[in-house]
């Protein structure tokens, strides 16, 4: 099949569900041949590789995953995540956990740039293996990753990677095996894209097997066993919220919004001709969550982590809500959106166990709205809150996401979503981001071409989420989730407030006092070390 530089082109194909590598023809010193999946991220969930996985075992290899959290107890200062780099007896270690494999793959966002470019550097000066890149950031931005990878998985990677590492353990040639993009001589050949997997039914449960697994912790590569996959578990990001050790799960890809600085959209114009949202069918998911509860009883709460729950159809939700109840019955928590969340869907997930629901606000600002290609009203999202308030005593308060920081924004605008916060009825819990202009979005390009974005690696790629400007009218925006009077909050937007207080004096204030408050508050909590000492 004929190469193409002018850009990506589509291959009519069908997801197939038999192994790809039939067993006679998997023969290496008497083992199944390895592919080692590496994630870099905090939250060993890692759905990606954990399913990616399992589709190698499915088809007859051997896949080894290697889970490199870093807690905060192992970052320095005010330095980003993204920024600290791996000791180099960390990088020996995985090294030498990746010997013998077909070749490494590794998926990775933008904000995990310096520490994957760090890892695949090494890997590849040091091992015979091809190392192969996925995920956000290659598929965005693949033009940066040429000099870290030996191929960039783009697009969805179940069929790719098993395809690889046939055509490696064939001797076939693997320049043909479309979403791998190789790298030839500093070059990056853009190749065929597989249409999407449109049923995802066919795809088989993410892996919790633990056939051959490894984490590190305090500097070492050790073995994951069940005691460890609990405790990290435990310490996943919405901890606070749960109250309990969650199972992420996921039951769709896609969304249906077209956001300027979502990523998403970015995507999607990849495949301009296919079904973009999809679905997998509650029976599915309910057998993948029965079957975790099952084999992990620590599990105490499940959170469907998909763009928007919600969007599904009644009677798609009837029969979850039917199976969840009979097979699971676990409080579960979901993300929905203000044009896919009704009163009567709220109704009938919260008898199935719903307890929790995050919400994307992002704006108060017609104009920011318009911006954010998010075209929804202040009286509609005044009215779905009103639905989720109606089901306070049953659930937990629900959590609005807005965007701050945004250099498009001005003051007026961000008084708008002041003000349109502060006329939500409590309790709720409001959780800021800072605005991520992403490489590749529409949010992004607009930004650089208007001078607003010239330092990609320290402004997005070192950018933290929600390290926030300190302010007057953010501060206003953080006594929000406080019992400050909502009046009193919208009182203080006036224009002689502003203009005494949003200066940079008063940003140097809060400053000051949120490093003394840091001080006289001492070291953060012992964490994931601690509790893994105290149970040995």
């Amino acid at each position: 099949m004929p190469r193409t530089k002018s850009g990506p082109r589509l291959v009519d194909t069908e997801w197939e569900i038999e192994p790809l590598v039939s067993q006679d023809e998997l023969h290496l010193e008497g083992q199944a041949p390895k592919v080692t999946l590496i994630s870099p991220y905090g939250d060993i969930s890692s759905t990606g590789i954990r399913l990616l996985a399992a589709c190698l075992r499915r088809a007859g290899l051997s896949a080894r995953m290697i889970f490199l959290p870093v807690s905060r107890l192992e970052s320095h200062g005010d330095i980003p995540m993204g920024v600290c780099k791996y000791p180099q007896s960390v990088l020996e270690h995985v090294a030498e956990h990746c010997m013998g494999s077909l070749f490494v793959g590794v998926s990775f966002m933008s904000n995990y740039y310096d520490r994957v470019t760090q890892l695949c550097g090494y890997l590849r000066e040091n091992l015979p293996i091809p190392v192969v890149l996925g995920g956000i950031h290659p598929l965005l931005q693949p033009e940066e990753c040429v000099d870290f990878a030996d191929y960039l998985c783009i697009g969805e990677g179940e069929e790719a990677v098993v395809e690889l590492a046939q055509a490696l353990i064939k001797g076939d040639d693997q320049d043909e095996v479309r979403n791998m993009w190789p790298v030839k001589n500093g070059q990056l050949i853009r190749g065929a894209l597989r249409p999407l997997v449109q049923d995802l039914n066919a795809l088989p449960f993410p892996d919790y097997d633990l056939h051959d697994d490894y984490v590190l912790y305090e500097g070492q590569l050790i073995r994951m066993t069940p005691d460890l996959l609990q405790f990290f578990m435990q310490e996943g990001p919405v901890k606070t919220v749960t109250g309990s050790t969650y199972y992420i799960a996921l039951t769709s890809r896609g969304c249906k919004f077209n956001c300027t600085y979502c990523c998403n959209t970015a995507i999607k114009n990849n495949y301009p001709n296919q079904q973009w949202l999809r679905y997998r069918s509650p029976r599915s998911v309910v057998e993948e969550v029965a079957g975790i509860k099952s084999k992990m009883p620590f599990i105490g709460s499940v959170f469907i982590c998909d763009d928007s729950f919600f969007e599904r159809s009644l009677s798609d939700l009837e029969r979850f809500s039917s199976l969840y109840k009979q097979q699971v019955d676990l409080p579960f928590f979901c993300l929905g959106t203000p044009l896919g969340i009704t009163e009567e869907k709220v109704a009938l997930l919260a008898d199935a166990g719903l307890r929790y629901v995050q919400m994307g606000i992002q704006t108060g600002s017609q104009n920011t709205a318009r911006l954010f290609r998010r075209n929804v009203s202040n009286a509609k999202l005044i009215s779905v809150a009103d639905v989720l308030h109606r089901f306070s005593s049953r659930t937990l308060p629900p959590r609005y996401d807005v965007i701050v920081d945004n250099p498009f924004e001005t003051a007026g605008d961000v008084v708008e979503t002041i003000r349109l916060l502060s006329r939500l009825k409590r309790p709720y819990f409001i959780q800021y981001f800072c605005l991520t202009l992403l490489p590749g979005t529409e949010l992004a390009a607009k930004a650089i071409k208007e001078g607003l974005l010239k330092d990609m690696l320290n402004d997005v790629y070192r950018k933290q989420l929600f390290n926030k400007r300190k302010n007057y009218l953010n501060v206003l925006l953080y006594l929000l989730n406080t019992p400050f009077p909502p009046l009193l909050i919208r009182f203080l937007t006036a224009k002689v407030f502003r203009f005494l207080f949003d200066r940079r004096y008063f940003e140097w204030t809060i400053v000051c006092l949120v490093r003394l408050k840091k001080r006289l508050i001492g070291a953060p909590s012992e964490g994931i070390r601690g509790i893994l000492r105290r149970k040995r």
